[in-house]
C-alpha cells in the first residue's frame, strides 16, 4: 500500500511539473509573439499582405525566436538563407524588424509570382521558388550544386512532393482557415486572396495536433532554390 501511494504521489508530481512547464512555455511563446507583433503588423500593412501569414511563418520557422540558426545556415525569426537575405538587402537577419520587413517583401513577391496563390507562395518560402516552378511545369531544375530537382519531370500543380513542405503548407492554411493565428483578437490587415474569416485568439497547438506537424527544429527551410 505504501509503495502504491508513493508511486501515485510521484506520478502526480510528474504531471504537475509537466503542466507547469507547458504553461511556462506557452507564456514565453506568447510573450515573444507580442514583442514581434508591431513589426509584423507594420510590415503587413506596408506591403499589403495578410499579417496572419507572417505570424504563421514566423511561428513555424522560429517560434518567434530572433537568435536561431538552422543547421543549413538559415538565420533569425524568419529563417533567411544567405542568398535570399542578400537579394532583399537584409544585413541583420537576427534583427526582428528588418527580418520581418524583408520576409513581407519576399512573400509579397512570391504572391505576385504565383498569381496570388497563398499555398504556392508558402511552398516557395519553404522549398524555394525554383522547386515550385519545376513541379508546376514538369521541367527539371539543375541547381548550382549540380543537384537535380524533379529529375523525372513530375507535375504536381506546384506543391513539391516533399513531406515537410506539404505539412508546412497544410499547417499555414489550417491556421488561416481555423482563425487561430496571432496574439491579438482581430486582424490588423484586411484579408486578401480569398480568405475571409476574422482573426481570433491564437491556438497554435490545435493546428499542430490536427496536422501532426511540430516545428521542433530551428528552421523548416529546405535549401532548394
Amino acid at each position: 500500500m505504501v509503495h502504491r501511494i508513493l508511486c501515485l504521489t510521484l506520478m502526480l508530481i510528474s504531471v504537475i511539473a509537466t503542466v507547469a512547464a507547458q504553461e511556462r512555455h506557452d507564456r514565453t511563446l506568447r510573450e515573444r509573439a507580442i514583442r514581434l507583433e508591431p513589426f509584423i503588423v507594420a510590415a503587413a500593412m506596408r506591403y499589403g499582405i495578410d499579417a496572419r501569414i507572417l505570424r504563421a511563418i514566423c511561428f513555424i520557422e522560429s517560434r518567434y525566436r530572433v537568435n536561431v540558426i538552422s543547421p543549413k545556415g538559415a538565420r533569425g525569426p524568419m529563417q533567411f538563407m544567405p542568398d535570399t537575405a542578400a537579394r532583399y538587402g537584409l544585413r541583420e537577419p537576427h534583427n526582428p524588424e528588418q527580418a520581418i520587413d524583408a520576409a513581407a517583401r519576399y512573400f509579397r513577391d512570391l504572391l505576385r509570382k504565383f498569381s496570388g496563390r497563398v499555398d504556392l507562395a508558402v511552398a516557395a518560402y519553404n522549398a524555394g521558388e525554383g522547386a515550385v516552378n519545376s513541379f508546376m511545369t514538369g521541367k527539371p531544375l539543375i541547381l548550382s550544386t549540380g543537384r537535380i530537382v524533379n529529375a523525372r519531370g513530375v507535375v504536381t500543380g506546384g506543391i513539391p512532393p516533399y513531406l515537410e513542405t506539404q505539412r508546412y503548407v497544410r499547417f499555414v492554411l489550417t491556421l488561416l482557415s481555423n482563425n487561430v493565428i496571432g496574439p491579438v483578437e482581430k486582424s490588423d490587415v484586411p484579408l486578401r486572396f480569398g480568405i475571409s474569416r476574422d482573426l481570433t485568439l491564437d491556438a497554435f497547438d490545435v493546428a499542430e495536433r490536427s496536422q501532426k506537424f511540430s516545428p521542433r527544429r530551428a528552421s523548416s527551410f529546405i535549401e532548394v532554390q
